[in-house]
């Protein structure tokens, strides 16, 4: 037995509390297991387990051991993972987490072309508009529109999100439409809890800034429900373009003042750092960033 397989087995007998279940687990006998943890022992010098008739349950050096050893074999196993997937087809499964909108509106006719060029490859979806914590709940990889504030990720940005201004022709025919930031104090405008910043709005027009602070009779979370608000005439939303496109094309929301534009997003890959990026990953970030390119 190599010291990797002898580091398996003493991680097997911490988490089972005993020698005969990780031996069978490892396909071994106990006695050989007994003798492969002595001889570990031996070799770093220091008593691993206590060990009495009924139970078997870890030192402080074995403790310290464990706390060192299981990341370093988790990372072992996705790296040579990664090698034996670099030279075949990518296979296994991918967990993602995503905004519900997002994730629903546009992230699934990609994951749903991605399965059929890699068959072998099985997706699990996630879907929330909280801060996952990827690293703690197994995810592989987040798709996030906005700006990044976890460093213990690393980030691939992905496409620029734009957003546009919007509102249905009956609302404008009722209250008119802005001309200018400073007009949207005068309306109706929908809240969307999801945005950093819900009720302040940033604009740009020929290197001009402006700002303006909005309030109105609904508040809402999500992109979606603020475009279907707009559309029923509620106000005025300012949501990304992948999610206005549609009510836009069919003229049921139409852009308000062009010439302002709203402050736009970015769409990011983002994955824990401190795991090996195995190539079913690598294979997906790679695909996002073909079908995000440029500008959502």
């Amino acid at each position: 037995m190599d010291r990797i397989d002898a580091l398996r087995l003493f991680c097997s007998v911490a988490e089972l509390g005993s020698f005969t279940k990780a031996a069978e687990r490892e396909a071994m006998t106990p006695g050989a297991a007994s003798k492969q943890i002595t001889a570990l022992e031996q070799r770093l010098q220091a008593r691993l387990f206590e060990r009495t008739t009924r139970s078997v349950r870890l030192t402080d050096a074995g403790s310290a051991l464990l706390e060192r050893v299981l990341p370093w074999l988790s990372e072992y196993d996705a790296l040579a993972e990664g090698v034996a997937e670099a030279r075949s087809a990518p296979a296994g499964t991918l967990r993602i987490a995503a905004p519900v909108d997002f994730g629903a509106r546009a992230l699934v006719p990609v994951v749903a072309d991605f399965i059929k060029a890699w068959p072998q490859v099985e997706v699990r979806l996630s879907f929330a508009d909280r801060m996952v914590d990827l690293v703690n709940e197994g995810f592989d990889l987040g798709v996030r529109i906005g700006n990044l504030t976890d460093s213990a990720l690393i980030a691939r940005r992905l496409a620029q999100a734009d957003m546009v201004t919007m509102a249905a022709p009956d609302y404008i025919a009722r209250a008119g439409a802005p001309a200018s930031p400073a007009d949207l104090s005068a309306h109706e405008c929908i809240v969307d809890r999801n945005k950093p910043a819900p009720q302040l709005l940033k604009f740009e027009r020929d290197g001009e800034m402006a700002e303006a602070r909005i309030s109105g009779r609904i508040t809402l979370n999500g992109a979606v429900a603020a475009v279907a608000a707009a559309e029923a005439g509620l106000g005025i939303a300012c949501s990304p373009k992948w999610a206005a496109q549609e009510a836009l094309a069919a003229g049921r929301v139409v852009e308000i003042m062009p010439d302002w534009t709203p402050e736009h997003r970015y769409l990011w890959a983002v994955f824990p750092s401190n795991r090996y990026m195995t190539h079913r990953v690598r294979l997906f970030v790679d695909y996002l960033s073909e079908r995000f390119a440029g500008v959502i």
